[in-house]
């Protein structure tokens, strides 16, 4: 083994001998077979982090037909990080390698722990510079009295661009809607009688515009892991008027009448204000949707033991097929490419606000949508 300076992992390698006769013992235990079964990058490391078996989608990615020129190799090596050679000792010695999460990631395997973390590697590839984001997990694999790991990686560069245009967009998006519902409020107070009407109508809509908006931004954010709740305190009677109030003027709720029930029992609860509303939101409006004018829509609060239950109820039947399939992500009887706003109640709900959504739907009792929330809502949920 030879021996050179580490800022970070150890420097020292395997013989070239060594690290052929490893591939041979993995190559008889017959565990190349399921490596080269699995279309993700895959990489059988010793423990001094050098490849000693690859599968055929790291081969395609490089454009090799022999992984015999990178055998002995590590990581960032074949990969052409631009760090890998700052130092005699190769990939994981530099200082730039304590910040990588794919080093960090092999070092926990090695010490008997399975590892998953993200790799932001630059690396450089006939003179161009080119960025990688990369989901890489290192897992132990034992054989024959040595350790080795397991090592995959997942480009996720397309995905981190498109959530990184995403946020822009809906930033910007939002800015520009806020503005013109801020102007439109400002010309309706100032404006002559025959204009204030279009002009609070043109507002009103501005406004369900930029709801629509931050809802949509928030679905994204919670399939993303990245939306964090906002725990106050509050109570359900007032959410339920106010919610009344506010869908009495949508477009859908056009000829027809939203009831808010009177309150039942003690219904104070610790929860996040614009996701509850979100949900009781998507609730009010497929039930408008499937109410016809002349109708009523009502809406509810109960309390029941450590919870505070919220219910919106139509008169309307939904058939059996559709409701074997109400909240699935892309399913809507709205047309396609629609279908996210059932998703979207038991997303918020039972992933970030600890709660449940159900939902009857009976000829004698119409259909009724519920969300049962805890009083005290953990505030980590969304972490875990």
């Amino acid at each position: 083994m030879s021996r050179f300076t580490t800022f970070f992992a150890p420097a020292e390698r395997a013989a070239q001998s060594v690290v052929l006769r490893q591939r041979e013992a993995l190559e008889q235990s017959k565990t190349t077979r399921l490596v080269d079964a699995v279309p993700q990058i895959i990489m059988v490391l010793n423990a001094q982090r050098q490849l000693v078996y690859c599968n055929l989608a790291l081969l395609q990615m490089l454009n090799l037909d022999s992984m015999d020129i990178i055998l002995g190799r590590r990581p960032g090596e074949i990969l052409s990080c631009i760090h890998a050679n700052r130092l005699p000792g190769g990939c994981g010695t530099s200082e730039f390698c304590t910040k990588c999460g794919a080093v960090q990631a092999i070092i926990s395997s090695l010490n008997g722990h399975r590892d998953i973390q993200e790799c932001h590697l630059l690396r450089s590839v006939n003179g161009r510079i080119e960025a990688l984001d990369l989901s890489v997990s290192a897992t132990p694999f034992p054989l024959d009295s040595e350790s080795f790991t397991v090592f995959c990686v997942t480009d996720v560069s397309h995905e981190k661009r498109r959530r990184a245009l995403e946020r822009t967009f809906f930033h910007d998006i939002l800015n520009h809607a806020g503005g013109l519902r801020g102007l439109l409020g400002l010309l309706a107070e100032d404006a002559p009688e025959t204009m204030r009407d279009e002009l609070n109508l043109a507002h009103t809509q501005f406004k369900y515009l930029v709801e629509e908006i931050i809802s949509h931004k928030d679905i994204m954010a919670a399939e993303s892991d990245e939306l964090t709740p906002h725990f106050i305190q509050l109570n359900g009677d007032d959410v339920i008027k106010v919610m009344a109030s506010t869908y009495s003027s949508h477009e859908a709720a056009a000829g027809k009448l939203i009831r808010a029930e009177p309150a039942e029992g003690d219904l104070s609860l610790h929860t996040d204000y614009n996701l509850l509303c979100r949900i009781l939101g998507n609730m009010l409006k497929n039930a408008l949707e499937a109410t016809s004018p002349g109708e009523i829509v009502s809406i509810s609060s109960k309390a029941d033991q450590d919870a505070v239950v919220f219910s919106v109820r139509n008169p309307g039947v939904m058939p059996p097929d559709v409701q074997l399939q109400v909240f699935k992500r892309s399913f809507s009887t709205k047309g396609k490419d629609r279908g996210l706003g059932t998703f979207s109640m038991k997303l918020f709900a039972e992933r970030y606000l600890g709660g449940e959504v159900s939902f009857t739907s009976h000829p004698d009792t119409g259909t009724t949508f519920t969300v049962r929330l805890p009083r005290h809502a953990a505030c980590d949920l969304a972490t875990t």
